[in-house]
């Protein structure tokens, strides 16, 4: 085997490592969505037990903790700020401050659900997913 073999061989299974890797946090983050839709239309998902869970060290350019709902109600305000369609991303911006991922994702959840916002396209991979506003008649 020359050096130019070893070398190819090896990009290719560092490529090959990448795609897995890509695939299985795409698997993941696919479970967490449904588990979450489960508990936001069970009964354990009731307001009064809904408060997220802290994981891991604080990131500091994260915004602090809030009371319960404070997110909501500020997603609330946000709506009437967003475009007809947008993603989380605008959601950050009109907030002014990056909520912890999985609280904001739980509430945009909630709303769709509430028929608040349609999902125009789902996201997949580094592709938010892209909510609509319902029209109130």
């Amino acid at each position: 085997m020359t050096r130019e073999e070893y070398e190819q061989h090896r990009r290719s299974l560092d490529e090959q490592l990448r795609i897995g890797v890509e695939l299985l946090q795409a698997a993941h983050a696919t479970q967490v969505r449904a588990l979450e839709v489960v508990w936001v239309g069970s009964s354990g998902g009731a307001r009064a037990a809904e408060e997220p869970v802290e994981r891991g060290p604080a990131d500091p350019q994260k915004a602090p903790r809030r009371r319960a709902y404070a997110l909501e109600d500020e997603v609330w305000a946000a709506l009437a700020q967003l475009p007809e369609v947008f993603n989380p991303r605008d959601v950050c911006r009109a907030l002014d401050y990056e909520p912890h991922r999985a609280s904001l994702h739980r509430v945009l959840e909630r709303l769709v659900i509430e028929k608040q916002i349609a999902i125009q396209t789902r996201g997949e991979g580094r592709t938010p997913t892209e909510y609509r506003k319902v029209a109130r008649g």
